[in-house]
């Protein structure tokens, strides 16, 4: 009976380093291709790096939302937050029925006066409670009564 040493690997030594390599290359192929396309998609030259294209994304987004709500492309976040609360303000101002320049405690007031009004006509709050039925007036092959009608 022989005894053998540890037996070879499949392949020169160090094939494991070289396919971490590959992959390390490949890899870094992906990520300069999605660079490329990046920077494409916000106007920027293939080369640009990372820094810029993430720069120009956000002025980007910023001008859209600065058209979105009437101002200016050059205008800044908080501007246009200030607009955009100003417009949703008003939008629902005028659904309640109170002005548009109204804040938001007064369209909260409006609308509950509304809201309040509203049940107590379809509830009937402040008249006299109508008397229940006698057991006998029920008629069973009659439709039930449609409260919204």
């Amino acid at each position: 009976m022989t005894t053998e040493g540890p037996k070879p690997q499949a392949g020169p030594e160090g094939a494991g380093r070289s396919s971490a390599k590959e992959w390390g290359d490949i890899l870094r192929q992906i990520e300069d291709q999605v660079r490329r396309e990046a920077a494409r998609l916000v106007g920027l030259p293939e080369e640009s790096p990372w820094d810029a294209i993430g720069r120009e994304a956000g002025d980007s987004a910023r001008r859209g939302a600065a058209q979105t709500v009437g101002l200016q492309d050059d205008a800044e976040w908080d501007d246009i937050g200030r607009e955009a609360e100003h417009a949703a303000r008003g939008t629902v101002a005028h659904l309640v029925g109170t002005s548009r320049d109204a804040d938001w405690p007064a369209i909260g007031r409006t609308a509950d006066e509304k809201v309040r009004a509203f049940l107590n006509d379809l509830f009937g709050r402040g008249k006299p409670a109508p008397s229940a039925p006698e057991q006998s007036e029920i008629k069973k092959d009659e439709p039930p009564i449609d409260p919204w009608a």
